[in-house]
């Protein structure tokens, strides 16, 4: 393929022992979109006495892709057996070892290259010189033939929907439409806020912890909707790491999971209680000998070092996960499950079983108990593996970062740009999780931020004590709805190919909420104060239209029109919020305390020089009007406002500032009148 601009280059024929094997090219020209199949089988010269010439299963067939026209680069690799990052390499020789997205700038264009994990290999990408490496393995020893698509690319104008275009191509020719993530169905139980109990006890957690959680969560007065008890509370033998039953250790729950989850229920007003699991069970699996051994079994495969974890066989894996989770949901109480360490899979069956099959048998078993026993309410984690990501066939969440670890200073960084950046890639199939976070911590505003424009499920996990509302509350509606963006957070267009932990930059993602654009600001470095900026530019979809920015913490609003820029200030470790409305005669912004205002707004109606807005609870609300307002009525009753004029030269308009009392249980109503005139 060769544009304009960037140009790659595939071989046609691969050397590889005798015979070669075909590199073909196929795709949509129209779209400028391709895939790259590899089809062939090696053959030994001497059939009868030659050497085998079988596919290594990790380096398997590796050839060289050209490559010209690159003028910026961003790579998302594989950095630990579990997570993605991102990678900002200067050029392609620097791509690291794993990749599994390039992102590439041309003069003007840009060109998306995906790996593709398929029916049985999967590839990885690498620099080489002034080319990309392209190595497909398979994972299982003794294969000699290979039949699979290795990539897919896409070239447009617009990075984001080149990243799509690849994915949604990909999973077309596989036969998965069906999973990319805006045809996932969004679990409704993670719309409400949630708390998680790992970061708050880690491995001691127990009955009592919980609930005493759960009571000062309930004093404080914060609606919390879900619950997931993490690693800890399981009957194994954490030092061997096996799983021995199905239900709590006894020492930690004394009377059981069902009676801890009946209380955290009836007593707390908990919608919804999840637990941690392994995905095989424990980390190491089933203990011989054991009461979930004798359950479980059946669905099982015991490798030949006596580990006993799910078969890489869908029928058989749907058994080992459903016998478990129809337990803990019918004699338990339990919602929903939090899955971990789901890239162990490739490692488990290392050498015998292919990487596209095994994470599919596994996947498809986990996913079909999860769908039948928990309405498809998982969280998946330690999964970014290029396999996991590929075979999931429903669940729609899935983990997006390495852990929030609450004791590594200035660990919201990496955080951040893990989260960001990996959601280019990840984002394409699922929505993401970001992550628990304290409340209470050096870093809980840039944390909360973050959460705001992720689009994922919001949980803390602070510990008894620790909650502070005020880093909670901007996060959610009254009743625990989390004040949810539309798609995924992803880096705005001027931050795809800058390393903004390198400090002396401002990192900025962005999100969708209705037909505004939320941007979320984070200083990196470790400068005192730095100025950052938004364009419109910065924006896909923001071309030839007028725009209203507005300013959450400062509470201001300026107009802004393509060619201008409008320039903030942040400190050490910090976090600005801005939305970007369409500038009309009145724009709403909302309940001003919530990070995302217009989230605040429950219903909305005009009549001619009658504005009426529904909102949620909140002391102040906020609108932009180019038009002095007559009367403002908060529940019928005229109230005072406070104006501020928008800055900017495009328009002459005010922002309104209006007290709203005490909401009652079902908001206010907040009207604004005009004179005819």
């Amino acid at each position: 393929m060769c544009r304009e601009e960037i140009c790659l280059n595939f071989p046609g024929y691969i050397k590889k022992e005798a015979p070669s094997l075909t590199c073909k090219v196929t795709g949509k020209e129209q779209e400028e979109t391709k895939a790259v199949w590899l089809r062939g089988k090696t053959v030994p010269a001497q059939p009868l006495f030659g050497p085998q010439t079988h596919l290594d299963p990790h380096k398997g067939v590796s050839f060289t892709a050209g490559v010209s026209g690159v003028k910026k680069l961003l790579a998302i690799y594989q950095h630990k057996d579990w997570w993605l990052r991102p990678a900002f390499p200067a050029r392609t020789a620097q791509i690291p070892a794993r990749t599994q997205l390039v992102l590439m700038k041309g003069r003007e264009r840009y060109l998306a290259l995906l790996a593709v994990c398929g029916r049985e290999y999967r590839t990885d990408l690498e620099g080489a010189g002034d080319g990309i490496r392209v190595t497909v393995s398979s994972n299982c020893a003794g294969k000699s033939e290979i039949n699979d698509i290795c990539l897919v690319y896409a070239v447009g104008d617009d990075p984001y929907e080149c990243c799509h275009r690849a994915a949604e191509y990909a999973l077309t020719l596989l036969g998965r439409p069906s999973m990319l993530r805006e045809r996932r169905r969004y679990p409704a139980m993670f719309e409400k806020l949630g708390w998680c109990s790992w970061d708050a006890f880690y491995q001691k957690v127990s009955r009592q912890g919980i609930l005493d959680k759960l009571k000062e969560l309930k004093e404080k007065k914060v609606p919390v909707g879900w619950a997931l008890i993490d690693d800890g509370w399981l009957d194994a033998d954490y030092e061997a790491q096996v799983l021995k039953g199905l239900d709590a250790a006894a020492d930690k729950f004394p009377e059981g999971l069902s009676e801890c989850v009946r209380r955290m229920k009836e007593e707390y007003g908990i919608s919804h209680v999840g637990v941690w699991h392994a995905v095989m069970g424990y980390w190491n699996g089933l203990e011989p000998e054991s009461e979930a051994w004798r359950l479980l079994g059946g669905g099982c495969c015991v490798l030949p070092d006596g580990r006993r974890i799910p078969a890489a066989d869908a029928g058989k894996a749907f058994r080992f996960y459903g016998i478990w989770h129809r337990y803990l949901r019918d004699t338990c109480g339990i919602d929903f499950v939090k899955v971990d360490g789901q890239s162990a899979i490739s490692l488990f069956y290392e050498g015998r079983v292919e990487y596209g099959k095994a994470s599919a048998a596994v996947q498809t078993g986990l996913n079909a108990s999860a769908s039948v026993y928990f309405d498809n309410n998982i969280i998946n984690c330690m999964g970014m593996a290029p396999e996991d990501m590929w075979n999931r066939p429903s669940s729609a969440i899935a983990r997006s970062s390495d852990d929030f670890v609450p004791q590594v200073p200035g660990g919201f960084r990496e955080h951040a740009l893990q989260n960001g950046y990996n959601s280019l890639l990840q984002g394409q199939f699922f929505w993401g999780d970001w992550d628990m976070f304290w409340s209470s911590h050096s870093e809980n505003r840039q944390n909360a931020v973050l959460r705001a424009v992720s689009g994922g499920p919001v949980y803390t996990s602070d510990p008894v004590g620790g909650t502070d509302p005020e880093y909670i509350l901007p996060l959610i509606r009254r009743d625990g709805t989390v004040i949810r963006c539309d798609g995924v957070g992803m880096p705005t267009l001027d931050c795809l190919f800058e390393n903004a932990a390198l400090g002396g930059k401002v990192l900025k993602l962005f999100n969708r909420y209705g037909e505004n654009y939320v941007v979320a600001a984070f200083s990196m470095g470790e400068e005192k104060s730095i100025r950052g900026s938004i364009r419109l530019s910065d924006l896909p979809g923001t071309e030839g239209g007028t725009w209203i920015v507005y300013d959450q913490r400062k509470e201001e609003a300026a107009f802004l029109a393509e060619g201008e820029e409008f320039s903030f200030d942040l400190g050490e470790n910090d976090a600005g919020l801005f939305l970007l409305m369409p500038a009309e005669d009145f724009v709403p912004v909302g309940i001003l305390e919530k990070l995302i205002c217009p989230g605040g707004i429950l219903f909305r109606r005009e009549l001619r020089a009658r504005k009426i807005l529904s909102l949620d609870d909140g002391k102040r609300a906020g609108f932009v009007s180019a038009k002095r307002p007559t009367w403002v009525l908060v529940d019928g009753r005229e109230t005072t406002f406070e104006e501020k004029p928008c800055t900017g030269t495009l328009r002459e308009a005010c922002f309104y500032t209006v007290p709203m009392g005490d909401a009652g249980m079902d908001g206010c109503m907040l009207e604004v009148l005009f004179s005819e005139g």
